[in-house]
């Protein structure tokens, strides 16, 4: 049998709880900070996703060194310090875990230069999101694993010009233009 005291102290709880809430949201939901729906961060998708709509970027990537970067890992594969540059999104939301775990973010990919794609998935003509709108500092994403401990002979003008995208972007009719 459950004491008197106890459900005093129960309903007590619960009501403080519910006073709690409307106080905070006030009858109009619609303006309620505790219902309201995080943004969600950007997180690693994949160039199998990728390759949907830019079949052609894919294509020309597959021929890149970058694509084979884990499998030249060889013994080295369970290294953290190494698959930060040799996988996509090591470290990172929905990134590389293990090859196991994750192994569509094996390798070099697209998000690993341009960034986290979700939302340029979900959203692809929104500006804000990935990759339009969005101003990006190659170089630096360059220099974070071409540093001069694995790469001294790196010289980021010289080596751009090997992975620069050789194919211009479509613009698809009824989207708006970038």
């Amino acid at each position: 049998m459950v004491k008197p005291a106890f459900t005093i102290i129960f309903i007590a709880l619960l009501l403080e709880t519910i006073f709690s809430f409307l106080v905070t949201c006030p009858f109009q939901l619609g303006t309620c900070d505790a219902l309201a729906e995080v943004e969600e961060e950007p997180y690693h998708i994949g160039n199998r996703k990728c390759r949907l709509c830019h079949f052609e970027y894919f294509k020309e990537w597959e021929k890149d060194p970058h694509a084979n970067a884990f499998a030249r890992l060889g013994r080295m594969k369970n290294n953290p310090y190494c698959l930060k540059c040799h996988t996509t999104g090591y470290g990172q939301p929905q990134g590389f875990v293990s090859e196991k775990i994750t192994p569509e973010l094996r390798g070099v990919q697209c998000e690993a230069c341009h960034g986290p794609g979700s939302k340029h998935k979900d959203n692809p003509y929104d500006k804000g999101a990935f990759p339009i709108g969005r101003r990006i500092d190659y170089q630096r994403v360059c220099i974070k694993c071409h540093d001069r401990n694995w790469t001294p002979e790196f010289d980021y003008d010289k080596y751009r010009k090997r992975i620069e995208h050789r194919i211009k972007p479509k613009v698809e009719k009824g989207a708006p233009s970038r």
